[in-house]
């Protein structure tokens, strides 16, 4: 007889324990408006939500990435629009020194300005964004030009991820746009003899300068060119990938959000069931332990 009530009582227990579970899992849906608040909730949901928040996770990561780049990209864009104003006052200068009208006084005089002007590209050429320095390569943390114009930096462009699989280059060699690496113009060493021919008051010498300079100015203006359609391509794929970032967050919303009108009535109908079970119980079982409870 006492097995038959320990079954008896036990099975009570249980129903009323697995009822109040139940109780507590929707009144949790109905606090934080999720379906899924713990894995035990749903393990095939928990899965699929779990996976498609490590994928937005690296979305933001590549955005983040791209957002850098952009600014790294900017940045070269303007110092090489800095560059140009720097090489437009050049030709003017040399321009005007290889008129007839210059002498050696006055040339030597344009030398003085020509010289701090060269300061200004080196300085320009050491451009720094976020601790790196834009114009040298993988070497990021070195300076790329030394006083004498010697480039310190390698023949790389800085690049970035932008997906699983891809990168994109948004660095711009210093080797290349100002020292001419690969067939162009030297730019600094240009400066640097424009100097020596003024003080020399040496017209010819001024003269090759100035086709020098022009040469400088359109591999500046190229360089430009390039930067920009960098910057239209990150643009379009940082879009494309907002896109499906924003996607994947819907489903991942789709998946977690809790039917708050199903979950109401079924809590109702929960707590209904709960007060009958523990009302049943109370009039079955002959010592009433709820009192304790």
């Amino acid at each position: 007889m006492r097995v038959t009530q320990n079954i008896t009582y036990n099975t009570y227990i249980n129903d009323i324990m697995r009822r109040q579970e139940s109780i507590y899992k929707l009144a949790t849906q109905l606090s934080t408006g999720k379906s899924v608040n713990a894995p035990s909730d749903d393990p095939v949901k928990t899965d699929r939500i779990l996976t498609s928040k490590s994928i937005v996770s690296g979305y933001e990561q590549y955005e983040r990435n791209m957002d850098s780049g952009l600014s790294y990209l900017n940045t070269a864009e303007d110092t090489l629009a800095s560059v140009k104003d720097v090489l437009m006052t050049l030709q003017e200068l040399a321009t005007s020194a290889a008129t007839g009208t210059s002498d050696a006084s006055t040339r030597a005089n344009a030398a003085t300005t020509v010289s701090q002007l060269y300061d200004q590209l080196v300085s320009l050429g050491n451009t720094n964004f976020d601790g790196k320095y834009i114009f040298a390569g993988y070497e990021t943390g070195t300076a790329p030009f030394d006083q004498t114009g010697n480039y310190l930096g390698d023949t790389n462009a800085y690049q970035i991820r932008i997906n699983s699989t891809g990168y994109m280059t948004v660095g711009v060699n210093g080797g290349e746009v100002f020292k001419g690496a690969g067939g162009g113009v030297d730019i600094l060493q240009t400066v640097t003899d424009l100097v020596t021919a003024l003080n020399g008051n040496d017209s010819t010498g001024i003269q090759t300068a100035i086709g020098n300079l022009d040469q400088g100015f359109q591999q500046v203006s190229d360089s430009v060119s390039v930067i920009g359609g960098r910057i239209t391509r990150i643009t379009s794929a940082k879009d494309d990938l907002v896109h499906s970032r924003n996607e994947v967050e819907m489903m991942i919303s789709t998946l977690e959000e809790a039917d708050i009108a199903k979950v109401i009535s079924e809590l109702k109908l929960g707590q209904t069931a709960l007060e009958a079970a523990m009302t049943s119980a109370g009039k079955v079982i002959s010592v009433n332990i709820f009192d304790y409870m």
